[in-house]
């Protein structure tokens, strides 16, 4: 089956389309081809190959005081689609009146995107030559593995009553692998839209590496130390931004970071961060859940905050133009940023490390968790890799800490940037495109014995 072409998802479409009585009606159609191997010591221990069509299908009934909405889910035939019509729109004349919702928008141009074939087609042949690469690398180092190889392809299109149509394909394709022994561990990634850009040998290479360096780890007291975050860890803390601080939900309830702060410049000049889904480097959709087209927003530019991102609702209640970040509706949550880009500095990340006197050299967080949203305090704990830096040189490995850090003060600290940047992610949803980052005055609360 493979995914739809645009053809045959917005085909689908219109004829829910045609079917419904409802005032407003919004039909997304998203078809996926997903493949995966989970593996370990002993070789491949899961393995998925998964095909899918889901319709999901949005009415509204109006009147004077607004709209009466709901949403149903069906299968991709075409008796389940209009099934899933029948249901939402039982639904719908059963909610509350949304007094606030603004009508659906009508016909626009997004950009246009590709199916990645060879993520699409790529097979288990092809994945088991990868795993038995990391399995015989670790043996090797006795090392234990464990790691996922992974193949996505997905297209989607959103269609509604008032002649918006539009679709578009994402794509990803990602390898990790956790080596671990004695007592310690390391760990590679590597995250592309097209499983050609991914190089095996360099996540393996990676991860062995860090293994071994960081065996024998010393106990480090808490405290504040200079940092040099790797991609992934700069990933993991960045990610609540966008589920936290950068929409205009939090902002209009005053839970965001960004209140009283747009216009100042915060952070400095060498940071800047945009919400970018037509980036050259990893490319979402280039629509959001109402078919908006996402617009390219700068959210920190050169240190200087810019303001949240919009969906079709928030940019009517707060008279500001629509920026495209809308999740499917209806839906408590707002608007949020969904491809994350940090601007690249001018060092290498040996360069980073080089420039510190005594510090940590941070491979990944995990268990990380928010404990205050206004200001973004976060907690966690390093992972699979946290060296001692001194004199600007790795000198060994040290135990785990756990971090309890607020993300506004530490990003107020950011003393480097590295030019190289990565498709990282984190132990939860998302990605970032993100380069190492240099931060003075890393607050550490506590210690682990491992």
């Amino acid at each position: 089956m493979g995914v739809l072409d645009r053809a045959q998802a917005l085909a689908l479409a219109e004829r829910v389309l045609d079917a419904s009585s409802a005032d407003e009606t919004e039909v997304t159609v998203e078809s996926e081809v997903d493949r995966f191997v989970r593996y370990a010591d002993v070789g491949p221990t899961q393995n998925g190959d998964r095909e899918r069509v889901d319709v999901s299908v949005r009415v509204r009934f109006g009147g004077d005081e607004g709209y009466r909405e709901a949403r149903a889910r069906g299968g991709g035939d075409e008796a389940s689609a209009l099934a899933a019509l029948e249901r939402a729109s039982a639904l719908a004349q059963l909610s509350p009146v949304n007094a606030d919702a603004p009508p659906l928008g009508g016909a626009v141009e997004v950009a246009a995107t590709e199916p990645a074939l060879a993520t699409i087609e790529h097979g288990f042949e092809d994945k088991a030559q990868w795993v038995r690469r990391a399995v015989g690398a670790c043996a090797e180092r006795d090392l234990k593995p464990s790691g996922i190889l992974r193949t996505t392809g997905i297209s989607c299109a959103v269609a509604n009553s008032a002649g918006r149509a539009v679709h578009g394909y994402t794509n990803r394709a990602s390898f990790s692998l956790t080596a671990t022994g004695g007592d310690g561990s390391g760990f590679g990634e590597r995250i592309a839209a097209n499983v050609g850009e991914l190089d095996a040998e360099a996540v393996v290479d990676r991860a062995v590496g860090k293994a071994v360096r960081a065996q024998d780890p010393v106990l480090l007291e808490p405290g504040e130390y200079t940092v040099v975050l790797e991609p992934s860890a700069v990933s993991s803390i960045l990610l609540f931004a966008a589920y936290q601080g950068f929409g205009a939900r939090e902002v209009e309830e005053q839970a965001s970071f960004l209140c009283g702060r747009v216009g100042e410049r915060v952070f400095p000049e060498t940071l800047t961060i945009a919400d970018d889904a037509n980036n050259a480097v990893y490319p979402g959709l280039p629509f959001d859940g109402e078919g908006s087209p996402k617009t390219a927003v700068t959210l920190v530019d050169q240190g200087l905050l810019t303001g949240p991102v919009t969906d079709a609702a928030y940019a009517r209640k707060l008279g500001v133009p629509c920026t495209g970040h809308a999740q499917p509706q209806p839906s408590e949550a707002g608007p949020a940023p969904e491809n994350l880009v940090v601007g690249a500095g001018g060092a290498s990340l040996e360069e980073l490390v080089a420039g510190v006197d005594r510090g940590l050299l941070v491979t990944q967080f995990h268990y990380t968790n928010m404990i205050e949203p206004r200001e973004l305090t976060l907690t966690g704990m390093t992972r699979n890799g946290t060296y001692l830096i001194e004199n600007g040189e790795i000198a060994g490995a040290v135990k785990n800490l756990r971090f309890t850090e607020t993300l506004v003060n530490a990003l107020s600290r950011v003393s480097g940037v590295s030019r190289e940047r990565e498709v990282a992610g984190a132990l939860f949803d998302g990605e970032v495109v993100a380069p190492a980052l240099r931060i003075d005055g890393f607050r550490f609360t506590s210690t682990t014995d491992f």
